[in-house]
């Protein structure tokens, strides 16, 4: 009879039916399943920081290129500012005769 009968290819749900259920607590078969239960819980956390951490990487990347386009488009208002800042003032000194 192999050790891990109890927990091998059973679910988390599967594991904690069976240790509530049948295992006597104290026992190696009930120590084992909350053992299972553990690093069934770790695993499926780790699965899910990977993926947040992968979401993450992909939004920052985006971020990467928004910022650049918005760099790109503060430069060209910046630029239309000062074209018509000077457009108001040649008007401004022709309309009082100064040019």
């Amino acid at each position: 009879m192999s050790n891990d009968m109890y927990i091998k290819d059973k679910s988390k749900e599967q594991i904690l039916a069976d240790l509530y259920g049948t295992a006597e607590p104290g026992s190696e078969v009930h120590e084992q399943q909350k053992m299972a239960i553990l690093v069934r819980c770790t695993q499926d956390l780790e699965a899910q920081i990977r993926g947040l951490t992968s979401a993450m990487e992909e939004a920052n990347a985006g971020n990467k290129r928004l910022n650049g386009k918005l760099l790109f488009l503060n430069l060209i208002l910046t630029l239309a500012t000062v074209v018509g800042a000077a457009a108001t003032l040649l008007a401004t000194l022709r309309a009082l005769r100064v040019i």
